[in-house]
C-alpha cells in the first residue's frame, strides 16, 4: 500500500471559544483600568507642595521604572493568556492520506513433507527476506503433502504475516525422523491425508491447490496480479489427481506465476527440477536454488514486474490537534513573568544592600 500524506492549513476546533475568551479579556482589562483609574490608594495622605516632590531625578526614576515593569509584566500576562486562548480553542491539523493500493496477491506455498522438514527452517528465512521485500500486495500461507491447508489467508498486515513465518519456522525446527516434536506435528496436521496413505509430496496437486486459494470472486473487479512463490524439493511419491503439466496448464489459464524455490541438496533429482522449470517457464515466474546469490530479491522483481491495476481507496481524513504553539506562547508569556519578578527582586535588593 502506498501512502501518501498531505497537511492542510491548521484550524481552530473551538472557534467560537477563543471568541468568548478574547471578550472576557478585554472585559476584564477595562473593567480593571476604570477601577484602577478612579481608586484612592489606601491610606494615602495629602501633602503640600508635591510638585518640587515630583520634580526630583530620584521620585522621576522611580516612576519610569515602576511603569516600565508593570507594561513589561501586562505585556507578559497577555502573552500568557493569548497561549491559554489558543490552548483552549484547540489548534488542528486536517491530515489527507491517499490510499494506493498494489493489487498483487502473493500466495506462499510449501512443501511440509517429510522430505522437505528439514530444509523447511531455510526457506522459511528465504519467504521472510521475500516478504521484507513487497510493499502493498496481499500475502497468505499454503503448506501442503498429500493435502494442503490454508494456514492464513491473503492479508496485507506483514507484522501477522512475519509472525506466522516464525511460527512455521519454529515448528519445523522441531522435525525428526524419529521422533518429531508436537509442534511440528500440530503445525502440519491436516496436511496428510488417510485417504491416500500411499502418497505424499503431491507436487502438482499442492501447486493446483495453491492457486485454487485465490481470491477468485474478484472477477468483476479490476483485475489483480497473482503469484505463487513455490517451494519444494519436487520428489513425489505417488500418483496425484494432476501432473505438472496440467498444474503449469491451470496456473497460466488464471494468469497465476509461479515462482519455484528448489532444494539444492538433494542428489539425482534432475527430473523433478526440470519439471518445476517447466512450470516456471510456463507461468512467466521463475526459478532459483534454495539460498543461491540473489534468489529472494530476483522473486520480488519478478513479482514488481506483475501487471497490475492501482486500487483507488477513499481518502483517510483526520484532524490531529497541534497544541505546541498555545504551549510555546503560554511559555514565553509564563517565563516573561517570572523574569519581570526577578528583575523587580534583584532590582530592590540591590538598593537595600547600598544603603
Amino acid at each position: 500500500m502506498e501512502l501518501s500524506w498531505t497537511t492542510s492549513e491548521s484550524a481552530l476546533r473551538w472557534p467560537w471559544l477563543v471568541a468568548v475568551l478574547v471578550l472576557l479579556v478585554v472585559g476584564l482589562l477595562v473593567a480593571w483600568v476604570r477601577v484602577w483609574s478612579r481608586r484612592t490608594p489606601t491610606g494615602a495622605a495629602y501633602v503640600a507642595h508635591a510638585a518640587r516632590l515630583r520634580s526630583l531625578p530620584r521620585y522621576r526614576a522611580l516612576v519610569q521604572r515602576r511603569q516600565l515593569f508593570g507594561a513589561l509584566g501586562s505585556f507578559a500576562a497577555l502573552v500568557a493568556c493569548a497561549g491559554g486562548i489558543l490552548l483552549g480553542g484547540r489548534v488542528q491539523d486536517t491530515q489527507v492520506m491517499e490510499r494506493n493500493d498494489s493489487a498483487r496477491d502473493i500466495m506462499l506455498c510449501l512443501d511440509a513433507s517429510g522430505s522437505t522438514a528439514p530444509w523447511n527452517v531455510a526457506v522459511i528465512q528465504e519467504l521472510r527476506d521475500i516478504v521484507r521485500g513487497l510493499q502493498g500486495e496481499r500475502i497468505g500461507l499454503t503448506v501442503w503433502n498429500n493435502a494442503a491447508i490454508t494456514k492464513f489467508p491473503l492479508t496485507d498486515d506483514y507484522g501477522f504475516v512475519l509472525d506466522r513465518l516464525d511460527e512455521a519456522e519454529q515448528a519445523f525446527a522441531g522435525w525428526s525422523e524419529i521422533l518429531p516434536t508436537q509442534e511440528f506435528d500440530d503445525y502440519t496436521a491436516g496436511t496428510w491425508s488417510e485417504n491416500r496413505d500411499n502418497q505424499s509430496s503431491l507436487v502438482a496437486d499442492g501447486l493446483v491447490s495453491c492457486v485454487q486459494r485465490f481470491d477468485l470472486l474478484g472477477k468483476s473487479e479490476k483485475k489483480r496480479g497473482r503469484a505463487v512463490i513455490f517451494a519444494t524439493d519436487g520428489e513425489q511419491r505417488g500418483k496425484g489427481v494432476f501432473n505438472l503439466e496440467e498444474a503449469a496448464d491451470y496456473a497460466a489459464e488464471r494468469d497465476v506465476a509461479v515462482h519455484v524455490i528448489a532444494n539444492p541438496g538433494e542428489p539425482d533429482r534432475d527430473g523433478d527440477i526440470a519439471g518445476l522449470q517447466a512450470v516456471a517457464d510456463r507461468t512467466g515466474g521463475s526459478f532459483a536454488d534454495l539460498g543461491t546469490d540473489g534468489s529472494a530479491a530476483d522473486v520480488v522483481d519478478r513479482i514488481d514486474d506483475l501487471k497490475a491495476e492501482r486500487l483507488q481507496k477513499p481518502p483517510l481524513v483526520q484532524k490531529v490537534d497541534e497544541p505546541r504553539t498555545g504551549q510555546v506562547v503560554a511559555g514565553i508569556g509564563v517565563l516573561l513573568l517570572l523574569l519581570v519578578w526577578a528583575a523587580q527582586g534583584a532590582i530592590a535588593w540591590v538598593e537595600r544592600s547600598t544603603r
